[in-house]
């Protein structure tokens, strides 16, 4: 996949189960920013789901969301194409 990150993030994957992966967003100020699961392509398409980190009203998971939200869409994106040309 050529998903890039800005510099001041990175991602850990971790396996769910079988057919699930977290991939976990941290940013160096931010701290964690996400997680964004991927699940088994089955129908033409893959189940992704981003989950932004913290509380409801909280102002550090608003300012989180401005960051995470793009790369998450961008990603879930990038799957989506991969997956319609493989």
């Amino acid at each position: 996949m050529s998903f890039h990150l800005p510099s001041n993030i990175t991602a850990q994957r971790k396996p769910i189960n079988a057919t699930t992966y977290a991939y976990i967003l941290h940013h160096s100020e931010l701290g964690q920013l996400g997680q964004i699961l991927l699940s088994a392509c089955v129908t033409g398409r893959c189940n992704v789901t981003s989950l932004v980190h913290g509380h409801p009203g909280d102002q550090m998971t608003e300012r989180r969301r401005v960051v995470f939200e793009p790369l998450a869409r961008t990603f879930a994106e990038q799957i989506q194409l991969e997956k319609n040309f493989s």
